[in-house]
């Protein structure tokens, strides 16, 4: 056994290597010893097989395949790589054209667990035209009557070859092999959907396992923490996870789980990011020239797809952390048609009623109990069903919540000779999360129609309770109650349909189309309460109040798109499309035409050059007071008073391939937005959307940047550098903030720096690391005092702030470390992670607020007397105020350790 495994590697090196040969006159004999000599491989074939005539041309650091390629590239002959033998077919003389063309179709799966791969390659070596899969893992190529040589690649896996004679419509399913030699090192993926390769602008695809070894918080890998690492992606606040993309507020962002959008992605006040590695298949991010079935958000789309189910054997991991405890299996149900895929993450103290108990039994005059808890959690479940080659189903779930509570109570013992009881019973409860359940059906038309039919429904509720309780009771007779209950809720609920197509007429063409139904239902608060007493043993009426003037507000989202990925030559491809979309609310019908465009240039050598431009809009808002994500924040639809966010981006870029293994672009973009929102001065949205519309004022931004980065993706030494030089502005001509001038944007951070480097020491042992450097962002701080004289004559004190966001914050930087020892068991791989997170303890304000300071200036004026010879009068004391700005760490350096073990 051992020596088999040793040999199979041994020529797995040879096939990979490269040759320097050269080859003059030579004849079939001698072009085969030759190659026989110096790769260890041997041929077979039989007496038919014969050259029209002899090989002549040298090979400079060229693998095998490609040797025996141009070498039988025109003659009557095939061959085939079978472990350690190359076996030679005579087949017909080439035709030189063709009059007929047929399609080759099917799926690229994984050859060990039959997961779809997203975005594999595939390539017709001799016409130099390819394609690659949809998210679904499909894909459909157009040829000419007669040989076809096939390659289908993706990073991380063997590429595989087919060379076949095409001379009807094709069905050829693709198992790939895993490569070890490349497995988790492997940063970016030239796809044809996003990357440098692609058409697109501003896409990048980011591995599972970059995400899983990049360094986060409590050693928790997270989605959203690797994507705030690409260039023009920053966070919200110090350590937290919420996105602002390119001068865009965190509402602007479209999160989508398998095309479901999600209203709220975060865990622990956006500490945390819902989504859970173990989930995941693929991640893609959009922060330009999106495509066309792509809408509803201004300034990023990050696509998440998650894994099928394996549909061979079963396997999964179990991992333990400081934080949270996970679990993933997945498997067949029924092997070769049916497959399931289950995730689930929570916080231990999700098993427990309380976490903390804080109580006194000694005080002889009150007995108190404080009980609190808080715990979160997530779930995904998938089924996958094959009926055959051209239809499946899927049906997929996700439930996430996060729970608070505290609950307090006192009791009061008996002093009165009564056998009088009387206690006071309070308890606050917050829940928020989402749901998700969907059914979507994949059906192949014909070898050139893949259309997918998805039903959805999506929910974010948030539900915050209260009640309080004061009772005495006398001789075990109940006298005195005071009750007081609340309820405050609210959230949206989606209903969804949806069909996308893809059509490939021709290879030089990829066209996609279709169509989305949203029925929202919007509840942006609804608040009531309820009051019982009991006086001396009577009781009273009962009041039932509802505080809130907010109703449901529903909204008809409806959009069409198409687009075209089509090559005009060698050198020059573009995407061309468009998306409708109607928006119906309160009896009023929003109509908008979203256009896109995006072209790429091959300028030879690896260089090439793009340019794009995008349309988008936005129907809804987030209404939030804070910078942190809070559970209260509202989401609102657009209203008759209130109208659509606009935005249009353009973008060029120039990008370099030429270095293998090496990656480098260089992006500018220029963002305008419209009837973007700002919140008055002074008000406050938690928890209340009542009249929201008289406390916004909407204007114009602009936004507008650089952005640079170097990234190896091969090799035991994986990562990027990114930097990001940018500025973002508003403007409110109406005068009504900051007198009608622009004003720089609460979070426009004019320098972003960012390093991610992975380092495989060995099969056991390898490294981590992430340092980010950011300038601080804009707060609005009083500058000094002022005298208001109010219309009928008297006067107050008040601050003076001559501009809005007129402070700006100190930079701030942060290292995080990682570690995984892995080891090899006898069913499976146990992995221990050793984490530090901020490793030199870096005192970054988290949470910044300003704060007007009264100083008293006694001395000055006791001074003034004595200097002046008055030093028996009273000093005469003023006050004197000026604004402080306090800054506040809560993420300081934090080690931790996970256990991991895979089956």
């Amino acid at each position: 056994m051992c020596v088999v495994l040793l040999t199979n590697s041994l020529y797995a090196q040879n096939k990979e290597a490269r040759l320097n040969l050269n080859f003059r006159n030579a004849t079939l004999e001698s072009f085969v010893k030759q190659l026989e000599n110096a790769t260890g491989f041997s041929f077979i074939y039989g007496e038919e097989v014969k050259l029209s005539r002899r090989i002549t041309f040298e090979a400079k650091k060229q693998t095998i395949y490609e040797i025996l390629r141009r070498a039988f590239e025109n003659e009557p002959i095939r061959f085939e790589i079978s472990g350690k033998h190359i076996l030679l077919y005579k087949r017909l003389t080439p035709k030189k054209s063709a009059s007929r063309k047929f399609t080759i179709s099917g799926y690229v799966t994984d050859g060990a667990s039959s997961e779809t791969l997203i975005g594999a390659n595939i390539l017709e070596s001799r016409r130099s035209t390819g394609t690659a899969t949809n998210p679904f893992g499909f894909y459909t190529l157009t040829l000419p009557e007669g040989n076809a040589e096939l390659t289908f690649s993706y990073l991380g896996y063997e590429t595989l070859h087919k060379l076949f004679e095409l001379d009807r419509d094709t069905l050829l399913n693709i198992r790939l092999n895993s490569n070890n030699q490349l497995e988790e090192v492997v940063v970016l993926s030239d796809k044809r959907e996003a990357g440098i390769e692609s058409t697109t602008m501003g896409a990048n695809e980011i591995p599972i396992a970059q995400i899983k070894n990049t360094p986060s918080i409590l050693g928790e890998a997270d989605l959203l923490k690797t994507i705030q690492l690409m260039p023009g992606v920053q966070a919200g606040m110090e350590g937290f996870s919420g996105m602002y993309v390119r001068g865009g507020g965190p509402d602007q962002n479209l999160v989508l789980l398998d095309g479901i959008p999600i209203y709220n992605a975060d865990h622990l006040l956006g500490v945390f990011s819902i989504f859970t590695p173990e989930a995941v298949k693929n991640v893609t991010l959009f922060k330009s020239s999106f495509p066309a079935r792509y809408g509803g958000r201004l300034s990023s789309i990050v696509d998440v797809r998650t894994n099928d189910g394996d549909m061979k054997k079963y396997h999964g991991a179990i991992s333990i952390g400081l934080l949270t405890d996970k679990l993933h299996i997945e498997g067949p149900i029924i092997k070769g048609k049916t497959s399931f895929s289950l995730s689930a993450r929570a916080m231990p103290t999700a098993f427990f009623k309380n976490l903390i108990v804080d109580k006194d039994d000694d005080s002889p005059n009150v007995h108190y109990a404080d009980k609190y808890n808080y715990y979160f959690y997530d779930m995904n479940a998938k089924l996958n069903h094959k009926f055959n080659d051209r239809s499946r189903l899927f049906l997929g779930f996700y439930r996430g919540k996060d729970h608070y509570h505290m609950d307090t109570r006192d009791d009061y013992p008996d002093n009165s000779g009564y056998k009088e009881v009387r206690y006071y019973d309070s308890k606050s409860h917050l829940n928020w999360g989402n749901m998700i359940g969907y059914a979507r059906w994949n059906y192949v038309f014909n070898n050139q129609l893949f259309g997918n039919t998805t039903v959805s429904y999506n929910s974010y509720q948030m539900t915050l309770t209260g009640s309080m309780d004061d009772v005495t009771h006398r001789n075990n007779v109940l006298q005195d109650r005071n009750h007081y209950a609340s309820k405050f809720y609210s959230g949206i609920r989606d209903w969804s349909a949806r069909m996308d197509f893809d059509y490939t007429p021709v290879p030089e063409h990829h066209i996609k189309f279709g169509g989305e139904f949203i029925y929202h239902t919007f509840s942006p608060g609804v608040s009531t309460s309820k009051m019982q007493e009991v006086e001396n043993g009577i009781a009273q009426t009962d009041t039932l109040y509802n505080t809130s003037t907010s109703r449901d507000m529903n909204g008809q989202e409806l959009s069409v798109y198409a687009e075209d990925n089509f090559v005009l030559s060698d050198r020059l491809s573009l995407n061309a499309g468009v998306r409708f979309s109607m928006f119906h609310t309160q009896d009023k019908s929003y109509f908008s035409a979203q256009p896109r465009l995006s072209a790429r240039y091959d300028l030879g050598r690896g260089f090439s050059a793009k340019a794009s431009y995008t349309c988008m809009s936005q129907y809804v808002h987030l209404l939030s007071s804070t910078p942190l994500s809070m559970p209260t924040d509202l989401w609102v639809p657009i209203t008759k008073n209130i109208r659509p966010m606009y935005a249009n981006q353009y973008s060029v870029g120039s990008y370099y391939t030429g270095l293998p293994g090496w990656e480098f672009s260089v992006e500018g973009y220029y963002k305008q937005m419209r009837h973007i929102l700002e919140y008055q001065d002074g008000v406050s949205f938690f928890g209340t959307s009542t009249n929201w519309e008289e406390k916004v004022e909407t204007g114009q931004g602009r936004s507008y940047g650089l952005e640079i980065m170097m990234q190896k993706n091969i090799g035991r030494t994986t990562g990027w550098l990114a930097y990001t030089l940018s500025r973002t502005e508003h403007r409110f001509a109406d005068g009504s903030i900051n007198q009608g001038r622009w004003f720089p944007y609460k979070y426009d951070r004019r320098h972003s720096i960012s390093l991610c480097l992975n380092h495989k020491f060995s099969e056991r042992i390898d490294v981590g690391a992430s340092w980010i450097f950011n300038t601080g962002g804009c707060i609005t701080v009083p500058e000094r005092t002022t005298i208001i004289i109010r219309p009928d004559g008297s006067t107050e004190s008040g601050a003076y702030i001559s501009q809005r966001n007129n402070y700006r914050l100190p930079a701030s930087h942060r290292l995080n470390i990682g570690i995984n020892f892995n080891k090899k068991t006898k069913h499976g791989i146990r992995t221990w992670n050793i984490s530090v997170y901020n490793a030199y303890n870096a005192m970054n304000p988290n949470i910044v607020y300003s704060k007007w300071q009264t100083t008293s200036n006694y001395l000055n004026g006791y001074y003034n007397n004595y200097y002046n010879g008055k030093p028996g009068d009273i000093p005469q004391i003023s006050e004197e105020g000026k604004s402080v700005v306090k800054k506040l760490t809560i993420l300081p350096c934090i080690p931790s350790v996970t256990y991991t073990y895979r089956f």
